[in-house]
């Protein structure tokens, strides 16, 4: 079986990166803050298991009879998924459940106040994680790699910049780079979210304003009564530690006509939808939501020369589901360390032409060669690095220049 050349795939990348004219979307998950360590030296923002492990504690710290219920959920969700529930599966159970219960109802032998609870817990620790005190943020991110790469190329198309995470980290890297901003919140002193302002055009600012969009809410989301409190909205603010917003809900308010997750959805569809040629690249997304999947997937069909470059940080088995659509669509690329799906061919990563030093050079941040330090010369063969959010960051500093 033909084997992947890093080179050439570099190559393609890059150019779609530096490109001034071509329609481009970034898609953000949990793996970017992931990859960020503290002044510690320890993870900033836990990864997906140690969340849910904080999670698992706080619920425990409310009483054994919590303890029981979230044991019950959990191994519920375990049997219906076919799979380890994640923690937004598992917040996501308990806000249904509590939707459809009368006050003196009772699932999984909880009361709709303990159930109440039990969200509560969730969501107060995934807020508090996901807002690192001040003190423990490093001075330089990565995300500040991918704030200058977008503060020094002059697009004709905005930038679309999506994420699933909750955490502050690119607005932060995205203002220190004085990078404008449009996240589909309207104001000044108390900014609203209008879903009018992602459905028309017209209603947001120009090309030269990136757009951010925090498809699973944010740690500084919440809900206010309007001045007359006749109904709700939703705004942003400074957080408060109560992860009111955080994740999809299935909370109603009457000042706009759709959910931020609906709207920017819908939104994803259409800029991927928007022009043939849109390219839409991937990092530290394990592609677990399955609403955000079928947007994506159902633009691959739709759009032959729209084409998403997936970057994993692990390898997927053969049966995952990336897997098995990047082996029947040539437009999805998926780039992990020790394979590629390209054209719809899964092989390993090796080298295709004779190493000179332009290939050195062009390859020192993506591919981590397994020739020895003083070999002189690169090898063949490697892990392909870029699916690590922190090496994404050097790469992008590469296709811009990094600040001396």
């Amino acid at each position: 079986m033909p084997a992947h050349d890093p080179r050439r795939e570099v190559e393609k990348l890059r150019e779609h990166l530096a490109s001034h004219d071509k329609p481009l979307a970034l898609l953000i998950g949990a793996g970017a803050s992931c990859s960020v360590r503290d002044l510690k030296d320890s993870p900033l923002i836990p990864g997906i298991a140690e969340l849910a492990n904080q999670c698992s504690d706080a619920v425990e710290a409310l009483g054994s009879e919590y303890t029981t219920a979230y044991a019950a959920l959990t191994e519920g969700l375990n049997v219906t998924l076919e799979r380890a529930p994640t923690i937004e599966d598992i917040l996501s159970s308990v806000r249904s459940k509590i939707t459809v219960m009368a006050p003196a109802d009772e699932l999984l032998g909880a009361t709709r106040v303990q159930l109440e609870n039990i969200e509560r817990a969730l969501r107060s620790t995934i807020a508090k994680a996901a807002d690192p005190d001040d003190s423990l943020i490093p001075e330089r991110l990565p995300h500040h790699s991918l704030a200058r790469w977008i503060s020094r190329i002059d697009r004709k198309v905005a930038l679309e910049l999506f994420t699933t995470n909750y955490d502050t980290l690119i607005e932060r890297a995205l203002e220190d780079e004085r990078v404008a901003i449009f996240d589909g919140f309207v104001g000044s002193r108390q900014p609203f979210f209008s879903a009018v302002s992602l459905m028309h055009a017209d209603a947001a600012p120009g090309r030269r304003w990136t757009r951010l969009w925090k498809i699973h809410g944010s740690v500084n989301w919440r809900r206010v009564s309007t001045s007359d409190r006749s109904s709700e909205r939703i705004v942003r603010e400074t957080a408060n530690g109560a992860g009111e917003l955080i994740f999809p809900s299935v909370h109603k308010y009457d000042e706009s006509r759709k959910q931020p997750y609906v709207a920017m959805l819908e939104h994803l569809g259409r800029v991927l939808g928007r022009r043939e040629e849109t390219v839409l690249l991937t990092v530290g997304y394990s592609f677990g939501d399955q609403h955000i999947n079928g947007v994506l997937f159902d633009a691959l069909d739709a759009r032959e020369r729209m084409h998403i470059i997936s970057l994993q940080f692990e390898e997927l088995a053969d049966e995952h589901e990336l897997i098995k659509r990047a082996r029947r669509r040539h437009n999805l690329l998926v780039y992990g360390p020790d394979t590629a799906v390209v054209g719809g061919v899964r092989s390993r990563w090796r080298l295709l032409e004779p190493v000179d030093a332009r290939t050195a050079d062009l390859l020192d941040v993506p591919f981590d060669s397994d020739a020895e330090p003083d070999a002189g010369a690169v090898s063949t063969t490697g892990r392909f690095r870029l699916g690590d959010f922190a090496w994404l960051a050097e790469f992008f500093e590469t296709i811009v220049g990094a600040d001396a």
